[in-house]
C-alpha cells in the first residue's frame, strides 16, 4: 500500500548565538582571526504529512526516504509513550499492544508512506517458497532460507530500544527488549535479546512497497542475522569508526538489570550461504576489566564510571596518539548512578580508541541534569578554532529534582569542545522545541544532503563539517528531528491520555553561521 499526501511548514524560530572561540587570554579557549555564532531554529510540520507514531526504533535513511521499524507505538490507546515508572516493567510498564509490527518506509519531503507487518512479510516469503504464484525453483529455495532465519531471528523487528547504525545500504542491529515472539507475553518472559543484524535497506524498502521482484542475489543478500551474548543489551548506542563496530554502554534488563560499564569494539562477518552474521568482540572499553565485567558484574554495577545507559552518545573528533584528526564518540550524561536515587551522570567521556589513553572523563562538562537522557544530537567542527559544537534539543533533564525521573524538556543543551586544549562547556537555552508538550525524548536527528559531513583518509565521519555546509550566514535546512516520546506534562511517569505517548512529530532542523568581529 502507498499512501501520499503533502507537507505544508510552520515556522517558529527560535535563535540562539555560541561563541565558537572566546576571549584570548582565557585558556579554555583557542585564539583565532574570527568566531561564529550558531542559530538553529525549528519548523513544525503541522498539517497532512502521514508520518508514523513511534518512539524508541530504528532507523535508516537512503536519500530523502527513511526505513523505520520496532519500537514502540500508540495504538488507539496512546501505549507508546513513556514506559509506567511504577509498575512491573513488563506488561503493565510496556504493553503488548504497544510494540511496533510494522516496517515503514517514509519521506519527510512529500509525506508518501509505504509499509508492510511484518508477519504479512514472513508469510509471504514463506508463499513464495511454496510456489504460490509459480515462482521460479531457485527463488523457492532462497525465499525458503530467508523465511526460515527470518522466522527464528523475527524479535529484531518487534522489540524496543535497540541498538542501531548504518553504513552505507546496510542497516546494523543490536539487542533490545521485550517480550518473545509467538509466545503469550508474561510478566516473567520480557528479555533483553542479544540478536544481531545486519539488514539491506534499499532492499527492505522495495519490499515496504510491494515490490517481491528480487532476483536470487538480491534475496540472498536482504538479511543476515545471529546472536552474540556479550552485545546483549539496550539503551545503549551503536557506531562505527572506520571498519570497526562499537557497541556503547546500555543494560542488560530481565528479572535482574545488570549495566554493560563498558564498551565493546568489536567486527561482524557473515556466511552469504547460511545467511549467518557473527560478531566477534576485539576490544573493552572500561574501568573496569574484562575478567571483572565478565565474572563479578555485580562489583562493576557498583564502582563503574560506565554506568550508564539511554543517554546521548555523540559523534565526536579527536587527536589519537600521532596529533592525527580521528573520528570517535563521547558519552555525555546519562542514567543512573549506583546507590543514589535517581541520580544522573552529568560528566562526559571521550571515547578514544587510537588515543594514548582509549577514553577521557571531561570532568569540566557539566550538564547539570539538563539533557541527560536519550535525545536527538548533532555535531558540528569548526576546524579554524579546532572545536566542537554540540546540540541536544528536548529530551528528559529540566534540571530539577523529581520523584519519579527528571522532567521532560524543551530546552537545547549544548556543548562546546577544543580538541587542542580539551576546554569544554555546557550551556542551555530553554523552549527549543516551540510547543507546551515536551519533545526529543527517544527521538531522533536524520540528516539531509545538504549537511556535508568531515572526511579523514576518504572515510566519512558523523561530524557535519562547519565550513562545507554552511558558506555563507543563510539558514541551511541539515535535516529532521522525529518520532520519540511526546509528553503532555513535565513529569508523566507513564503513557496515556494527558500523560504521554509516542511521536509523528517532524521539525525540520535550519542552522545558520554567523561570523562574529572579534576585538584584536
Amino acid at each position: 500500500m502507498k499512501l501520499k499526501t503533502f507537507c505544508l511548514l510552520t515556522n517558529f524560530t527560535l535563535a540562539l548565538l555560541f561563541i565558537s572561540c572566546g576571549d584570548k587570554t582565557n585558556e579554555s579557549t583557542v585564539s583565532s582571526d574570527s568566531v561564529y555564532a550558531y542559530s538553529l531554529s525549528l519548523e513544525a510540520v503541522t498539517e497532512n504529512y502521514l508520518a508514523p507514531g513511534l518512539q524508541s526504533f530504528a532507523h535508516a535513511a537512503i536519500g530523502d526516504d527513511w526505513l523505520l521499524f520496532a519500537g514502540r507505538m500508540n495504538g488507539n490507546d496512546t501505549l507508546g509513550g513513556l514506559h509506567n515508572l511504577n509498575a512491573d516493567y513488563s506488561l503493565k510498564s510496556f504493553p503488548p499492544k504497544s510494540f511496533n509490527p510494522f516496517i515503514y518506509t517514509f519521506n519527510p519531503t512529500t509525506g508518501t508512506q509505504s509499509f508492510i507487518n511484518y508477519s504479512d512479510m514472513l508469510n509471504t516469503i514463506r508463499a513464495m517458497a511454496a510456489g504460490t504464484n509459480g515462482e521460479a525453483e531457485d527463488i523457492r529455495e532462497i525465499c525458503k532460507k530467508v523465511g526460515d532465519i527470518l522466522a527464528e531471528h523475527g524479535r529484531i523487528f518487534m522489540c524496543t530500544n535497540p541498538q542501531v547504525v548504518q553504513s552505507g545500504d546496510y542497516l546494523y542491529v543490536v539487542g533490545g527488549y521485550g517480550p518473545p515472539l509467538n509466545v503469550t507475553p508474561t510478566s516473567g518472559n520480557y528479555t533483553t535479546t542479544d540478536e544481531i543484524a545486519r539488514i539491506n535497506v534499499p532492499l527492505l524498502m522495495r519490499i515496504t512497497n510491494q515490490d517481491w521482484n528480487l532476483t536470487v542475489a538480491e534475496w540472498e543478500d536482504l538479511f543476515r542475522f545471529g546472536n552474540n551474548p556479550t552485545l546483549r543489551a539496550t539503551g545503549g548506542e551503536l557506531k562505527r569508526l572506520n571498519d570497526q563496530f562499537y557497541l556503547a554502554v546500555g543494560h542488560n534488563f530481565d528479572t535482574a538489570q545488570v549495566y554493560l560499564n563498558a564498551v565493546y569494539e568489536f567486527n561482524f562477518s557473515e556466511d552469504a550461504t547460511s545467511l549467518a552474521l557473527e560478531a566477534t568482540v576485539t576490544d573493552t572499553i572500561s574501568d573496569i576489566s574484562p575478567a571483572v565485567l565478565l565474572n563479578n558484574p555485580k562489583m562493576a554495577d557498583s564502582t563503574s564510571t560506565f554506568r550508564r545507559r539511554d543517554l546521548p552518545i555523540v559523534a565526536s573528533l579527536y587527536l589519537d596518539q600521532d596529533s592525527n584528526l580521528a573520528p570517535n564518540f563521547a558519552l555525555m550524561g546519562g542514567v543512573f548512578k549506583y546507590g543514589e536515587t535517581l541520580a544522573a551522570w552529568n560528566d562526559a567521556i571521550y571515547i578514544t580508541p587510537k588515543g594514548v589513553d582509549q577514553y577521557y572523563i571531561d570532568s569540566q562538562h557539566d550538564q547539570k541534569d539538563c539533557n541527560i537522557y536519550s535525545c536527538p544530537d548533532f555535531v558540528i567542527y569548526d576546524s579554524q578554532s579546532s572545536e566542537l559544537h554540540t546540540f541536544l534539543p528536548g529530551g528528559i533533564g529540566d534540571g530539577k529534582a523529581d520523584n519519579d525521573l527528571s522532567g521532560f524538556t524543551n530546552t537545547l543543551g549544548y556543548a562546546k569542545f577544543n580538541l587542542n586544549t580539551k576546554a569544554s562547556s555546557f550551556d542551555t537555552l530553554s523552549n527549543v522545541f516551540p510547543s507546551n508538550y515536551f519533545y526529543g525524548a527517544e527521538a531522533v536527528f536524520i540528516p539531509n544532503s545538504n549537511a556535508n559531513y568531515v572526511t579523514i583518509n576518504d572515510e566519512q565521519t558523523d561530524v557535519i563539517d562547519g565550513e562545507s555546509t554552511f558558506t555563507s550566514s543563510d539558514p541551511v535546512h541539515i535535516g529532521y528531528i522525529y518520532g520519540g516520546i511526546e509528553s503532555y506534562e513535565a513529569s508523566p511517569s507513564t503513557y496515556g491520555s494527558g500523560k504521554s505517548g509516542a511521536s509523528n512529530k517532524v521539525w525540520k532542523v535550519m542552522v545558520s553561521r554567523i561570523p562574529v568581529q572579534q576585538e584584536k
